[in-house]
């Protein structure tokens, strides 16, 4: 289990093109003080009770695509 620190929310109009209209919350976390990452989450999925499980969520599924390349060497 990782520890993480939400450092701050920020809500911004959608990029995406599906979304035109609507909010994305940004979610900034850090790991330790040398890897502060963020998530991206519509912010129409926050507000409610499962709001932890919805961001927590996020994290994991942020840090396992990380972790996919971590000590990863390639032969170029």
């Amino acid at each position: 289990m990782t520890t993480v620190t939400i450092l701050d929310k920020r809500e911004i109009p959608s990029p995406e093109p599906g979304r035109v209209g609507k909010l994305d919350a940004y979610i900034t976390y850090q790991l330790d003080a040398f890897r502060t990452y963020f998530v991206t989450i519509p912010n129409e999925d926050l507000g409610g009770p499962d709001e932890d499980d919805v961001i927590t969520a996020a994290i994991k599924a942020d840090l396992a695509q990380r972790e996919r390349f971590a000590g990863k060497t390639l032969e170029v």
